[in-house]
């Protein structure tokens, strides 16, 4: 599968040391309902950007943009917990 968008990582605020290679992940049903079949896609292209950008000083709260074909933008985040991160959309918050 090929994402129809592009995922955009935007800038953190501060450093921190959070490993977002983690297996535990939980998935919020308004993320899911977004994005459907393409969520797992989405998240894993965030998660590859997260540790490209931030390998060893990433922050633990990560916001990103999505980009549709049609131009319009989605935003969503991803927030590390130590033992597990949460994918879910900024008003799910």
């Amino acid at each position: 599968m090929v994402l129809k968008g592009k995922v955009i990582l935007n800038e953190q605020e501060c450093a921190g040391n959070y490993d977002f290679s983690i297996q535990q992940k939980y998935i919020t049903g308004g993320f899911q309902n977004i994005f459907g079949d393409e969520a797992p896609l989405i998240i894993f292209t965030a998660i590859c950007l997260i540790m490209e950008t931030y390998p060893h000083n990433a922050d633990y709260f990560q916001t990103f943009k999505y980009l549709c074909p049609d131009e319009t933008e989605t935003a969503f985040w991803i927030i590390h917990s130590r033992d597990y991160y949460t994918v879910l959309l900024p008003e799910e918050y």
